[in-house]
């Protein structure tokens, strides 16, 4: 009886572990496909977040242009289920978005994208970061402002 309630706890732990993310944006962070498309990738935990009331940060950033619209109908999809957003488009396409979704284990969850290429005075890159904690999403805002 006690195995079993130990196999049903780790059970339990890995499919919470799981819905951290749950997201189409959830590959991005995997090793073999950043290697694919070429990402650089930031993944911070612990005591560095503590500071901005994040328990996890994870951030993807790529130059390859060919990614660029993938990238963006994949936050774009995930972003159905936000519960609160805030978005800017330069000719039709998705410049910058903040999406905060419903918490998983009372932390809320945020998506942040940015497509510099769109601008003639920034880099040619785009970047999604995915983190959570219980910050606000206007405490958010002010961090990456």
């Amino acid at each position: 009886m006690k195995r079993l309630l130990f196999i049903l706890t780790i059970c339990f732990m890995a499919s919470l572990a799981n819905a951290q993310m749950n997201m189409g944006i959830s590959p991005l962070f995997e090793g073999t496909e950043r290697a694919k498309y070429g990402f650089s990738a930031v993944i911070i935990e612990g005591k560095s977040l503590k500071k901005y009331n994040l328990t996890l940060f994870k951030s993807v950033t790529t130059t390859k242009a060919q990614m660029f619209d993938e990238l963006e109908k994949m936050v774009e999809n995930d972003s159905k289920d936000a519960i609160d957003k805030e978005c800017g488009y330069i000719n039709g396409k998705l410049y910058y978005g903040f999406y905060q979704f419903k918490p998983v284990n009372e932390k809320y969850r945020y998506i942040f994208y940015r497509n510099s290429s769109l601008r003639d005075d920034e880099p040619d890159e785009t970047t999604i970061v995915y983190m959570e904690g219980y910050p606000t999403l206007e405490e958010l805002k002010k961090m990456f402002r």
